[in-house]
């Protein structure tokens, strides 16, 4: 497993990569009867879920070295089998993250990972992302925003933008496409948005791409 990180430029601590090894287990396992995700085999996981998960990290340390609130609250919308909160989590202890699925079996499934990696301030609920926006709890609560190819880029920003803090971040992981890339400058104004960033990589030689937002 550590090969597979350090190919990518991810050079993970011993107890990293236990944590790592913990959830692989405990992934293949309750993706054995509860169908979380059709990938299944050890190397795809690792690269596909974990390793893809990661690629947030360096944006998400920006946030982190930029705001002054703390801890800094992260929000995963339509994490599914948590990603890719969990693993950003594992990297990045100090964050403080909320995995919202509207799927109860994913999430009580998120809360058993949760639970036996013995990780602390982050917890999965059940709920759409639209009426949890409603909350003032979580309306404009968060510094930063993931979602990892859940929705059209102009759904996901209408989901994703009430809840940025004036100086927060979303983070959308995409496959790069020409009418996505189109749409995003319309979606922008839409919902008061600007992109700042682009981080484009490559796994199993397929093209991925991060988006990265701030408020205008």
């Amino acid at each position: 497993m550590h090969s597979t990180f350090s190919s990518h430029g991810f050079d993970l601590s011993e107890s990293e990569l236990t944590q790592f090894e913990q959830f692989l287990s405990l992934f293949m396992e309750y993706n054995s009867h509860t169908n979380l995700s059709a990938i299944r085999e050890r190397g795809d996981i690792i690269e596909k879920h974990f390793i893809d998960s990661l690629y947030g990290v360096s944006i998400a340390s920006e946030v982190i070295t930029h705001m002054r609130t703390t801890p800094i609250r992260l929000l995963d919308i339509g994490s599914g089998g948590g990603f890719p909160g969990i693993p950003l989590k594992i990297v990045m202890p100090e964050l403080d993250i909320t995995l919202l699925d509207s799927v109860g079996k994913k999430v009580k499934a998120m809360s058993y990972f949760i639970d036996n990696l013995k990780l602390e301030n982050i917890r999965a609920i059940q709920d759409r992302a639209e009426n949890l926006a409603k909350s003032s709890d979580h309306k404009w609560q968060y510094d930063i925003v993931v979602s990892r190819a859940t929705a059209y880029i102009t759904d996901i920003l209408f989901y994703s933008a009430p809840f940025l803090t004036k100086n927060g971040r979303i983070i959308l992981y995409k496959m790069p496409g020409e009418d996505e890339r189109r749409d995003i400058g319309q979606a922008c104004k839409k919902y008061h948005l600007k992109l700042t960033g682009e981080l484009e990589y490559v796994l199993w030689g397929k093209s991925r791409i991060l988006y990265v937002l701030a408020r205008a």
